[in-house]
């Protein structure tokens, strides 16, 4: 009896594994190639099979693929992405299937690269000054960006937009998966919940937690009734200082650890709003999730959430008109109930299913293209 045919090999590379989205849909990831490919996942530090299963709610076990932590020899952050990258460039010829899981990894030979924000490119993210080039070269090399060669993958229309120009080769765009859209059933009676608005997600600069205190603020002194619930795991120490310093003494607001799991679910399911004001939101996993659970979020307009909220009554353009929305939502529960409804149907076309599907056809097809430069190549904006 022969033996069965070998799967082709991939290496996917994450430098350090946080509890965030670009992890979840890493972790997505990995579910969605293990059945076709012998998988390994290299990485700085952070891999926890049981961790991200509770952050992605998904299924991975250690038997489902091969870790290899490249051990720190320096202190210095700069200096070890550095050599994880080097790393990468020796390593990748090895296997047939390369995957860069959030950003854009040098292979030195074609590859597959999931873009979740801006920051993958310094021209995209603003750090264009002397001390940002300096590093960047110390980190990436003489040049980052995607071969000919290579496919990428943009979780948005927005952000593969901004990503095109960027990239010679084709960009295609796959929603995130999120796990909460393939939850069936009812969910929490409206009645119920709190007339709260949450926060939801990591406490860092880009996601404007100070914009979003004071909306909710203005909001409260035009009468609006709810409190402000921040959750998430703290971001930069001086930040948080600043954030600490303005909810100090304000009982309206309640800061919770972050959530994850049960807990989670159920604090999504316990309030009524929620509340992103991050301006460079390439797509927003919290604000899906959150749409997912009933919930009815407000965000900006022109970023990615747009692909999640599609709704008027749901956008703003500055802090007034946040307030404004807030306050109208909150005294029309005919509104409130059709936005919670229309909001988690539309939610149900990124469920994990579709973006596991997505994202395997994408891995096959990659290796199936012919990895020679082409005269010509255009940018396929539409969902895989």
């Amino acid at each position: 009896m022969s033996a069965p045919p070998q799967k082709p090999r991939a290496v996917l590379a994450h430098g350090i594994w946080g509890r965030g989205g670009a992890e979840a849909v890493a972790a997505w990831t990995l579910v969605a190639l293990r059945e076709r490919f012998d998988l390994t996942v290299v990485t700085r530090g952070g891999f926890d099979c049981d961790a991200l299963n509770a952050l992605a709610g998904t299924d991975l076990s250690p038997g489902d693929l091969r870790v290899l932590t490249l051990p720190a020899r320096s202190p210095i952050g700069a200096l070890e992405a550095a050599r994880f990258n080097r790393a990468l460039a020796a390593l990748g010829r090895a296997y047939d299937l390369r995957v860069s899981l959030s950003g854009v990894r040098r292979w030195n030979a074609p590859a597959l690269h999931l873009l979740s924000a801006r920051d993958w490119h310094p021209a995209l993210a603003g750090q264009t000054g002397p001390r940002a080039k300096i590093l960047r070269r110390v980190i990436d090399g003489p040049a980052l960006g995607p071969r000919p060669d290579d496919t990428v993958i943009a979780n948005s229309r927005w952000l593969a937009a901004a990503s095109a120009p960027l990239c010679p080769g084709r960009v295609r765009v796959i929603s995130p998966p999120v796990a909460l859209a393939a939850v069936p059933g009812p969910i929490r009676d409206w009645a119920t919940r709190r007339e709260d608005v949450l926060i939801f997600g990591r406490i860092a600069p880009e996601k404007r937690i100070e914009r979003a205190i004071a909306i909710v603020a203005r909001a409260r002194a035009q009468g609006f009734r709810g409190r402000l619930v921040i959750a998430g795991p703290d971001g930069p120490p001086d930040y948080m200082a600043r954030i600490r310093a303005l909810i100090a003494g304000q009982n309206w607001i309640e800061r919770l650890p972050p959530q994850s799991g049960a807990a989670k679910t159920a604090l999504l399911g316990s309030l009524r709003y929620g509340l992103n004001c991050c301006e460079v939101e390439a797509f927003g996993i919290a604000t899906a999730e959150m749409a997912a659970s009933g919930m009815i979020p407000l965000v900006p307009r022109g970023t990615g959430q747009d692909e999640i909220v599609s709704a008027p009554d749901c956008r703003f353009s500055d802090e007034a008109e946040a307030a404004r929305r807030l306050l109208a939502l909150s005294r029309d529960a005919d509104l409130q109930s059709r936005l919670s409804a229309a909001l988690r149907a539309d939610i149900a076309r990124f469920a994990p299913a579709q973006f596991t599907a997505a994202l395997a056809t994408a891995a096959m097809d990659h290796l199936s293209t012919d990895p020679q430069p082409q005269p010509e190549f255009s940018h396929d904006l539409s969902p895989a």
